[in-house]
């Protein structure tokens, strides 16, 4: 019907009820803007509407003009001057590039909540017209209202589709639905993966929350679809959604899609979609099929196909024969044959001429299908190699080669997807289907694969970038690069959800030629690299803006811990530095001796019960801070010490030892110590640790700890102070000294530590579970060790482990350690010495200990319980002289045994490495009865015997193992 005229203001004064709230909606008669006014007027709110009818159309509103408490001022944004007697929303839905002068003026006069909605493809950075305005009026309307204290927010929506809609946007979901209105879906085809796009009334009820929630002025809102939904799901509901939906179709479960500021809007708004996908497509269709409204024709843009994203220009040259051929095919008609002909004799071989065409045409026929197949399964493939390396490039910082061999991953990517773009007259009739299919995926996968490995690329430069800001080694702020970090690893973790999911899919493995299987699986490997260093480089964009305090100012505490002089988080604390940072900028960095501070303690600490009986110290000191394994717990001894002994707080702590630094070394170069004459290497490092402190040791000297000292600082002054130093390498080198717990980190801030604990970087000692799980038998394992020889024994030490685990005919786990050491000191002469090790063992929570031996003596009276951590614990004092070898054995039964269910049951065993020790040697062997049969086992390098399983391994990092028995 035609919308009534009397719903049209045309005067500037509206009268409106003063009782109930006013929303003006600017943009009121497109898509979007209509169905927010449906949405307000159900709220029983006036609304004032605004629209020129550029891209608007009245019949939008013809809902809404049949309510009084609607209001429709024909009239650009620029030119709107109303008056109103209140106004308490103001949402801002334009599809135009409008002037928002007039528009600020009523925000700023009426002093409402407004709402600006924005797209999220400005995370993209994309270029356009549209989404410069919209980037534009973003700014302009947080400056506003930031400079006159208004109360204003942004949500950023991707793809919206209902009724109304205008088929604008490049979404799948658009032309899918598109296509079913005019019955052409059948033959729409898509390369697209799935769509996060939202139903309209979701968007509208976003909208709504977004503005009337409280505690969202100033902030940036994000609104798409979780969990996206599979394009070939979409299409298939589409062809008969009254089937799918009398069904509860359920669509697959895909990872979800992260952007910004999803999470914060799912959390703050308690906003989830409601609209079921399946009844929402089949009300957009309706909505166009039932009401006759005329869609537009989608333009197919340049360089591009209906459906599809390939070159248009590409065809593939096919002879009058194979024209022909494929016209009769595609009208269902038999090609027509030759006339038959006379039959030729020639050395008594009777040929018949039409067969000879015939095998010709299939031939033909054949080669036109197949070979451009196998051209596609090489093509997406033989991105292989520049995928590998552009990820060696990205390793070695060399950026722009990465980049380069990206660019020519991608050239093998188009060159397949114009040969599917060739054929797809033959896609459409329905023949070769799981081939087609099959080539769908490959160049979807390889798409997302270099799609992901580029917003790595990019997002890894610019966090390095702002590293070389923080340094000074450039003049600008890191903000914009943590900016461009953020933004592209995020999307980079898309596109890599993407492909994992692709991979993961049934469908697609199950039709992958055999010949592909380790192609594929090869291209996952290098995803799953990439995927590991996207998100670790993901957690430090987030990270680094908070720790190098872009707004304001912080300061973090450094303990240089001497694994030669192992302690439980690593090793002796003999220095120390505070690093400080204003701005984004590193400010001052200052190292300095232990004992240089320790002096100042002015009040008398009681130590702990070990320190003061093994080590005989009366006070307790920041150099001997570090005795609880647990390091954030340590960090928090130390920061506590350090405040009282300087007056000075930090908000953090970190924690290097030796091997930390040789680690740095093998990638910064050799450090010359002028005061020693020395140059020191990675190579020489620890040996020449061991020299100076042997030469320099005396009662009261201070030189036993200036070497390091003196090393520290140079170290230092070259990664932060020198240009030119490879990042990526160095970054490289501190990530596999915080894996294998040579680095730890400690921070204050609960969210930011909560980042650290996800990548496991912090030395937290795991706690017992609460809960009790029947299915799985959890067994653990934390070795510490203290050095309380007040020696550099550990340098001439050997450490393996020895673990039997021998399981009951009832399921009773008992376990017999044996640890070894053998103590190749020279001589009782410092910095060698006695092995005098205050030994703790950390084991599942009530675990007995039956006998434990020492050599050949029984140490079990010796070996005292203590509950820390959720834990049992066993700590006894072991000594080993120099050149002498003993083992330290413990017999002991956990209080958990295995639980069968359904025939099977689980084990599981996880070793905590101590911080600072090395690459330890650890034998696992695990027996059970003649009634049990191992199921499965996920722990690599084992030998299978009778009953038995033996596990060869080392300690340089977290070790778990899974063993599933059945009966």
């Amino acid at each position: 019907m035609e919308p009534q005229e009397e719903y049209i203001n045309r005067k500037n004064s509206i009268l409106l009820s003063r009782n109930n709230p006013v929303a003006l909606v600017v943009g009121a008669a497109g898509f979007l803007g209509s169905n927010l006014v449906d949405g307000l007027l159900n709220k029983g709110i006036q609304v004032v509407g605004i629209d020129n009818l550029t891209s608007g159309r009245k019949e939008n509103l013809e809902k809404a003009v049949e309510n009084k408490n609607f209001h429709f001022y024909i009239e650009s944004a620029e030119k709107a001057g109303l008056e109103l007697s209140r106004l308490d929303y103001m949402f801002i839905v334009s599809s135009g590039t409008w002037d928002l002068k007039k528009v600020l003026q009523l925000f700023k006069q009426y002093g409402c909540r407004c709402l600006f909605v924005s797209s999220i493809d400005l995370y993209q950075k994309e270029t356009g017209l549209d989404l410069a305005w919209l980037r534009d009026s973003e700014a302009k309307i947080a400056k506003f209202a930031r400079d006159f204290n208004l109360n204003a927010r942004i949500l950023r929506l991707g793809p919206v589709y209902g009724p109304r809609m205008h088929f604008r946007g490049s979404d799948p979901i658009i032309r899918l639905i598109h296509e079913a209105i005019k019955d052409n879906l059948q033959q729409e085809v898509s390369l697209e993966f799935s769509s996060r796009a939202l139903f309209v009334s979701d968007a509208v009820d976003l909208m709504i929350k977004t503005i009337f929630a409280g505690s969202t002025a100033q902030k940036i809102f994000d609104g798409v679809l979780p969990s996206p939904i599979k394009v070939s799901e979409i299409k298939q509901v589409l062809l008969d959604p009254l089937w799918y939906e009398s069904r509860d179709f359920i669509p697959s479960e895909l990872p979800p899609w992260p952007t910004p500021n999803l999470e914060k809007t799912v959390k703050v708004l308690n906003w989830h979609p409601n609209a079921g996908f399946i009844s929402g497509l089949r009300q957009a269709v309706s909505y166009f099929k039932d009401n006759e409204v005329m869609i537009p024709d989608i333009e197919v843009g340049e360089g591009k196909i209906k459906g599809t994203f390939f070159p248009s220009e590409m065809k593939v040259d096919l002879t009058d024969e194979k024209k022909k051929d494929l016209e009769g095919l595609k009208r269902g008609k038999e090609v027509k044959k030759e006339e038959k002909k006379e039959k030729i004799k020639f050395f008594n071989f009777s040929i018949n001429t039409s067969k000879i065409y015939l095998y010709l045409i299939l031939t033909l026929i054949t080669y036109a299908l197949i070979w451009p197949m196998v051209s596609l399964a090489t093509g997406v493939l033989a991105f292989r190699y520049q995928l590998n390396a552009a990820l060696d490039s990205l390793e070695k910082g060399e950026f722009e080669k990465s980049l380069a061999n990206l660019d020519q991953a991608n050239g093998g990517v188009l060159q397949a997807k114009s040969i599917i773009e060739s054929f797809e007259p033959i896609q459409k009739l329905g023949i070769f289907k799981s081939e087609f299919q099959l080539g769908d995926n490959l160049l979807n996968l390889a798409t997302l694969s270099v799609a992901s490995a580029r917003s790595s690329v990019v997002g890894v430069e610019a966090l390095f970038q702002s590293l070389k800001s923080v340094t000074g080694e450039i003049n600008e702020s890191p903000s914009s690069f943590f900016e461009i970090a953020q933004i592209e690893l995020a999307k980079a973790d898309t596109d890599l959800s993407k492909a994992e999911a692709l991979i993961k899919d049934e469908n697609f493995n199950k039709n992958l030629p055999r010949i592909l299987k380790s192609r594929v699986s090869n291209i996952n490997e290098k995803l799953t690299t990439y995927s590991r260093l996207m998100r670790k480089a993901r957690v430090l964009s987030n990270l680094l803006p908070n720790v190098v305090a872009l707004n304001g100012s912080k300061n973090y505490l450094i303990l240089m811990q001497n694994n030669m002089e192992l302690r439980p988080t690593g090793g002796f604390i003999g220095s120390f530095a505070k690093v400080s940072f204003e701005g984004g900028k590193l400010k001052k960095l200052v190292v300095n001796d232990i004992y240089a501070i320790d002096g100042q303690l002015n009040i008398r600490v009681e130590p702990p019960k070990e320190i003061k009986e093994d080590l005989g110290q009366t006070n307790w000191f920041l150099r001997d801070s570090n005795f609880e394994p647990d390091f954030p717990t340590s960090a928090r001894q130390a920061e506590w010490f350090y405040t009282k002994e300087t007056g000075e707080r930090v908000e953090g702590v970190v924690a290097l030892d030796i091997s930390a630094m040789e680690e740095l070394l093998s990638q910064i170069g050799p450090l010359d110590l002028p005061d020693y004459k020395e140059k020191i290497t990675a190579e020489n490092l620890f040996e020449k640790a061991v020299s100076y402190a042997e030469l320099s040791f005396f009662p009261g000297s201070q030189a036993k700890k200036s070497f390091l000292t003196a090393l520290t600082n140079q170290l230092f002054n070259k990664l932060f102070f020198l240009p030119g130093q490879n990042w990526p390498k160095i970054v490289s080198s501190i990530g596999k000294s915080l894996e294998q717990k040579h680095l730890s980190i400690y921070l204050d801030d609960p969210k930011l530590f909560t980042y650290l604990s996800s990548l496991n970087w912090t030395g937290i000692l795991p706690r017992q579970p609460t809960s009790k799980n029947l299915d799985l038998v959890g067994d653990f394992l934390a070795p510490v060790e203290a050095n309380f020889g007040a020696n550099k024994a550990n340098y001439y030490l050997d450490r393996s482990y020895n673990l039997e685990t021998i399981i009951g005919k009832e399921g009773e786990i008992n376990q017999i350690l044996k640890i070894t050491y053998t103590n190749r000191s020279p001589s009782s002469a410092f910095p060698a010495g006695n092995y005098k090790n205050r030994l703790r063992l950390y084991l599942p929570f009530e675990s007995k200990v039956k006998r434990a031996l020492f050599g050949e003596i029984d140490v079990t009276n010796n070996v005292a319980s203590f509950v820390d951590y959720g834990r049992t614990g066993y700590s006894v004092l072991l000594e080993i002289a120099p050149k002498e070898s003993k083992t330290f054995i413990l017999d002991y039964q956990i209080p958990q045994k295995l639980f069968f269910k359904e025939g099977k049951a689980k084990y599981r065993l996880d070793l905590i490495k101590q911080a600072g020790t090395l690459k330890d040697p650890f034998v696992w062997k695990i027996s059970y009865p003649i009634s049990f049969k191992l199921a499965s086992s996920q722990a690599p390098s084992y030998k299978l015997g009778p009953q038995e399983q033996t596990i060869s391994t080392d300690l340089s990092q977290d070790r778990s193992f899974v063993v599933e028995f059945k009966k």
